[in-house]
Parts: structure tokens; sequence; C-alpha cells
């Protein structure tokens, strides 16, 4: 099933809204709203375009799906929901770091310094 069921998100909501009352964190509260959408409405984001738009040393967070579509040509460090096995290889293949939702919630409790791209 993994992250893209609904009850596997339900239950990450839920960690995040926790974690976002006890740092007073506004981003992981909307990142929690955006993910408390039907799964139709779950952003995707190409890797391509992150590519283009990150800045260096900077974390951006798709609060959904990272697709494999378009060139990554620097390294990059992103997190989201769900990333595909393409997105991972090129991501990876250029040197740049993958976080699932989860492991970048145990890095950074506060929110503070994180893009939101989608």
């Amino acid at each position: 099933m993994g992250v893209l069921d609904r009850s596997s998100r339900e239950k990450l909501i839920s960690e995040m809204k926790k974690l976002a009352i006890e740092n007073d964190s506004a981003f992981w509260k909307d990142i929690a709203e955006r993910l408390d959408r039907s799964i139709n409405r779950i952003s995707e984001v190409n890797v391509g375009k992150i590519s283009r738009f990150a800045k260096s040393g900077e974390i951006v967070v798709v609060p959904g799906v990272i697709l494999g579509a378009g060139s990554v040509d620097e390294p990059i460090t992103v997190a989201a929901l769900y990333f595909t096995k393409t997105a991972k290889k090129k991501i990876e293949e250029a040197g740049g770091k993958i976080y699932t939702l989860k492991e970048l919630m145990e890095l950074n409790r506060t929110g503070s310094k994180l893009r939101i791209m989608g």
C-alpha cells in the first residue's frame, strides 16, 4: 500500500499536525492541510521543475509526488510523500538527497528554511 493509501496518509497527517502544535510550526500545519485532500488533488511535480527553481543548499518539499520528467543538472535535496523510480534515480545520480516527509519531520521539527513546491 504505502503512503498513497488513505490510512497511511491520515497517520502521517496526524503526526504532522501534532508536530506543528508542539513546535508552533505554520510550515508543518500547511503541509498537513495540503496532504489532507483527495488523492486526485495531491501535488505532482517533475524533477526538471525542481531542478530549475531550487536554490543551492535549500530543501524543497513537495506535499505529493515527484515525477521523473526533466533533467537534474546539479545536486538537489527534496522531500516528498512519494517519488517515482525515475525521479529517485535522476536525483541520486546528480548527487542529490531524498527524504520522505516523515524523515524530514525528524530532521527539521520547526519547518524552518524549507521551500514548498507544488
